[in-house]
Parts: structure tokens; C-alpha cells; sequence
């Protein structure tokens, strides 16, 4: 066969799937028909409403080609246009849908539309199709009902505040994205306005995923760029306390290991505890300690290739705090400080990092975003309570107000 034989006939086979694409039946406009409450019975499942081909698909007929003018609504005019397959206006008010109340539920009825049943659960708002049988049957049956959240207990929005963890819990085969985004660079004035804090200098993103293995225990691994040595973190984490259960307050504790260079040299074992208590719905308060060790400078003009010696290496024990206050139902200020105890500039860093932030979750608290300002650019365990000094090295830039910058995190659960 020649070349340009088999181009034709793969034009001709693109071409046809195209067309067969274009044209195949589509059953969600045949709900919106359903839906109507004009629509005849009798013709709700019947595709033969808009096509010429009563099994669907392929031409339309007058009706369906009325409806796709119509931007696949319907309105009166269709109605008054087609008779054949609308009732008039009296006759739908006078036969509406049969609705049966389930005995023993406030919350729960039947009704029957096109000759199938629905079960709908005002209270815990589903609608699931059920057998045809009697009510008291599925009145017998345990309606699951969702338990009522303690009036008390703040409701995290993110994995983490601005760098410490919230203590947030992980359901049971949920995946999260974790994204921060950091701009700690410039001509080391990020005061300047024209920089304006740090945006016009390069960036340190880092991005992870957590995955729940049970309601209670957590999975996640994290990766953070050239600029702070190419770490991998992974780690495991279980929720011990929970405030939604009705302990006094929410405890969890996580150990993780990351490794520079893309986990292949200069190791650091963590282990840290977060402990969070409400202060009614509407704020939260956070302690973290954390003990990463041989822990390392986070100094940027090191190859991360290089292997750190043991002797420019100690253990860090930090202690961070925190808190969130809720503006809004689904706006929240963050403010926190994290302090390393044992040291003495030894690591690069001699005072806190600190950062504060604005946050906003979406209804469902599946999307979260923060902006947030801090001192410190690392993300990670080891790394998080360094300041920018920890790679600068101290009196190259200043570690308080003066080397504050801009930045984000992101948060999304996948499934």
C-alpha cells in the first residue's frame, strides 16, 4: 500500500470515529427531558424523543434538532411547539409523581418517576434507586446517618499552617497534593520595593502527596529543589488523639527520613509530634516539637552531590507553635514560630523562623490555598526550622523582618 493510501484510509478512520463521537446518543439530555415536569411519562426513557433511530444515536429528529437550538433546555415555546410529548399545563398539576413517606424517618421518602423508585434521604442528602418493594421493608433496613460534629472543635483546612503540620486528619484512601512555593532570593534586599519581597529572584517549590492507609495512619513522600540540596522526605505518620472523637485534644506523631540529592546521600532521620487543642470552632492552637538527626547547613553554594562529613553535622531540636483563627467559615489568619534549642549558629541559624499567612478553603475543605510571609524557606522536617540565614550563612542577610518573603501553599485532595 502507498504512502498516500494509508493516509487516506487513516483520514477516513479519524474521520469516522470524529463523526461517531459527534452524533452518538447522550443520555444526560434525555434526563433534562425527563426532568421536565411537562414531559409525558410514558416518553422519559425513550430515545426515540429527539432521534430518528428509536435506539438512539445518529440523526436527529425535528424535536431533538428544536432542543439542541434551544441550548438543550427546555422552554415554553418547545412545550407549546410539541404537544406529542409534553402534558399541558393542568394535566402535569394534576398528576404529580407518587411519593411514599418511610415509617420510623423524619428524612427519607420514596417516589417514583418513569416506573422506577428513588429513595431520597433529605438528611444525609442521597437519592439511590431501590427495588420495587414495600416501604416498611426498607424502613426495617439501618439508614446510614451522618454523626454530628462537635460544636467545639476547629476544623483544619490544610495539611500544614504556614510550615508545621496541622495535625489534619487523613480518611482512609484519600490522596492530597501538598504544594508550597517559596520566593527567598533576590540581591539579598528583599525589602526593596521594586523586588517586592522576593519575587523577582528565583523560587523554591516543593511538591508531595499524602495518602491515608487507614483512618488512622498516613503516607506521604515530599521533594524540594536544588536550592536547599534536592531532598527527598518520606514518611509515615498516626493520628493518636482526636478532638472530633471527643479527646481533649488531637495528637500525632510522625518519624521520616530524607536524603539529599534525590535520596542518595546525607541522611536525616526526624521524628516530630503534633499537638493541637480548639479554642471553641473557630480558632486552634499548635505545639510541634521535632528532633532531626545529624541534621546539616542548609547552605545553597554546597553541591548537593557533596557528601556532608558527620563532623559539620549535629542533632537540631526545635520547637515550634502556632495558631489559626478563623475570619470567616472558610477564611482563617495563621501566625507561627519555629526556634531550634540546642544550638548556637553552629547550623547557620540563630534566631526562629517565623511566618504568618492568610487562608481560604472551599465549602468542601478539598482545595485549600494560603499566602503566606515567613523567614525561612525550608519545608521539610530538617529543614523547616532553618531561617534564610541557614543558607546565606549569618550577617549576610539579616534573619528577622528585613529577609521576610512571600510565598504559598496548596493543598488539594485528589480522591
Amino acid at each position: 500500500m502507498s504512502r498516500i493510501a494509508i493516509v487516506k484510509l487513516i483520514t477516513i478512520i479519524v474521520a469516522s470515529l470524529l463523526l461517531a463521537l459527534t452524533v452518538q446518543a447522550r443520555p444526560e439530555y434525555l434526563a433534562i427531558f425527563a426532568a421536565d415536569p411537562y414531559s409525558r411519562p410514558e416518553l422519559r426513557s425513550k430515545c426515540s424523543v429527539c432521534h430518528i433511530n428509536p435506539t438512539g444515536g445518529g440523526e436527529r429528529n425535528e424535536f431533538g434538532q428544536a432542543f439542541a437550538r434551544a441550548g438543550f433546555k427546555i422552554t415554553p415555546e418547545l412545550r407549546k411547539r410539541f404537544p406529542d410529548r409534553f402534558l399541558p399545563e393542568a394535566a402535569s398539576q394534576v398528576a404529580p409523581p407518587p411519593v411514599t413517606f418511610v415509617e420510623g424517618s423524619d428524612s427519607q421518602a420514596i417516589v417514583e418517576l418513569g416506573g422506577r423508585r428513588f429513595l431520597i434521604d433529605t438528611r444525609a442528602r442521597t437519592v439511590s434507586e431501590v427495588a420495587p418493594e414495600k416501604p416498611a421493608e426498607i424502613a426495617a433496613k439501618p439508614q446510614p446517618t451522618p454523626e454530628p460534629e462537635p460544636a467545639n472543635v476547629y476544623r483544619q483546612g490544610d495539611v500544614r499552617l504556614i510550615n508545621l503540620p496541622t495535625a489534619k486528619p487523613i480518611p482512609k484512601g484519600s490522596l492530597w497534593v501538598d504544594f508550597t512555593h517559596r520566593f527567598p532570593f533576590g540581591d539579598f534586599e528583599t525589602t526593596d520595593p521594586a523586588g517586592l519581597f522576593g519575587l523577582d529572584g528565583f523560587a523554591v517549590p516543593s511538591f508531595g502527596f499524602v495518602y491515608g492507609l487507614t483512618e488512622r495512619i498516613h503516607v506521604g513522600a515530599y521533594r524540594s529543589p536544588n536550592a536547599v540540596g534536592r531532598p527527598i522526605l518520606v514518611y509515615a505518620g498516626a493520628h493518636l488523639l482526636d478532638e472530633q472523637n471527643g479527646h481533649p485534644f488531637t495528637a500525632m506523631a510522625r518519624v521520616g527520613l530524607e536524603g539529599r540529592d534525590n535520596f542518595q546521600r546525607t541522611f536525616v532521620p526526624s521524628l516530630e509530634f503534633t499537638l493541637a487543642r480548639s479554642i471553641t470552632q473557630h480558632a486552634q492552637l499548635y505545639l510541634v516539637p521535632t528532633v532531626s538527626i545529624n541534621n546539616y547547613s542548609l547552605r545553597a553554594f554546597v553541591n548537593p552531590e557533596r557528601n556532608i562529613p558527620m563532623r559539620e553535622r549535629e542533632t537540631s531540636v526545635s520547637l515550634g507553635v502556632g495558631g489559626a483563627f478563623n475570619l470567616r467559615p472558610l477564611v482563617a489568619l495563621m501566625a507561627e514560630a519555629d526556634y531550634r534549642l540546642n544550638e548556637e549558629g553552629r547550623l547557620g541559624s540563630t534566631r526562629p523562623v517565623f511566618g504568618f499567612g492568610i487562608q481560604k478553603m472551599t465549602a468542601s475543605r478539598r482545595h485549600v490555598f494560603s499566602l503566606v510571609f515567613s523567614n525561612g524557606v525550608g519545608t521539610t522536617f530538617a529543614q523547616r526550622s532553618g531561617t534564610r540565614g541557614s543558607i546565606f550563612g549569618p550577617g549576610l542577610l539579616e534573619e528577622s523582618f528585613k529577609g521576610l518573603t512571600i510565598g504559598f501553599n496548596l493543598t488539594r485532595r485528589l480522591f
